[in-house]
């Protein structure tokens, strides 16, 4: 993750005292992995199968995981998975580069993608029909479970506890005035009039909004405000980032014997269900 300033009050959010916004408001108010923003800053403080897919974003972004789509316009899934939403899925294609040092946590969330595919090229599609087959599902829960343990250590994060933000489960006084900077900021992502006056300087940081867009669900509407100029801003533009939740999410569904007390992994949904399940 590119380094970034940490940023203070409102006031540096881009809020003067006369609630006037300027460019700092395109600035991140912390420098919290993307994997922790959604954990402290949303509703759930666990760890969930969007964090994997927020990793696995990250890795597109870095150009760890090369993405080829066979698609030029827009695409939007919609509230059940349908014949054309898996014939998009098979034009998404995922090809693993990994090259360099990564995280354990970017590691096994790689891992996990070759588990699943038994290859480094994949589309969507043929991902998605493997989760429905129970002895990769129970394979894919056993390496989240690992992978969600990375995270914790690396961001020194118990499920309740992290750094001065939260304590007990329960965001702090610093951690509640941190929620309202990021609340300003989810305002700027998705505003079209900050944005086209404080618009992203390069592609890349074009991404990184985006990202952090996805932290929060919004990152459709951030990005109809913003250029697609980017592999990830066209992943992103298919609804990749939904794609990628509703196809481990079915993984979790199909898993034969579901262990009990790990309580890592919350809000399995069933409405989509991928076609073919066992």
């Amino acid at each position: 993750m590119m380094n970034k300033t940490i940023i203070g009050g409102n006031n540096m959010l881009g809020f003067n005292t006369k609630n006037e916004v300027n460019e700092k408001i395109k600035n991140p108010p912390s420098d919290d992995s993307y994997s922790m923003i959604p954990i402290l800053f949303t509703k759930s403080n666990d760890i969930t199968i969007k964090t994997l897919s927020l990793t696995v974003l990250d890795l597109i972004n870095q150009n760890q995981i090369k993405c080829d789509i066979g698609l030029t316009d827009s695409y939007e899934v919609g509230k059940k998975l349908t014949p054309e939403d898996m014939e998009v899925m098979k034009k998404i294609t995922l090809r693993i580069v990994n090259k360099g040092e990564l995280k354990t946590s970017e590691t096994l969330a790689i891992r996990l993608l070759k588990n699943l595919n038994k290859n480094k090229k994949f589309n969507l599609k043929s991902m998605a029909k493997q989760t429905n087959i129970s002895s990769i599902a129970n394979k894919f829960e056993s390496g989240l479970e690992e992978y969600a343990n990375a995270i914790e250590k690396e961001n020194a994060y118990d499920g309740e506890n992290y750094r001065d933000i939260l304590e007990n489960g329960k965001l702090t006084g610093k951690g509640k005035e941190l929620k309202k900077e990021w609340e300003n900021f989810q305002d700027y992502l998705k505003s079209q009039d900050l944005t086209e006056k404080y618009p992203p300087e390069s592609a890349d940081e074009n991404s990184i909004q985006i990202l952090y867009a996805s932290c929060f669900d919004i990152e459709k509407d951030a990005l109809k405000i913003r250029e697609n100029n980017t592999p990830l801003t066209d992943f992103i533009d298919k609804d990749g980032f939904k794609l990628l939740n509703i196809i481990f999410n079915n993984a979790l569904l199909n898993v034969s014997h579901k262990r009990k007390g790990s309580g890592i992994f919350y809000g399995v949904n069933d409405k989509y269900t991928i076609p073919g399940g066992g």
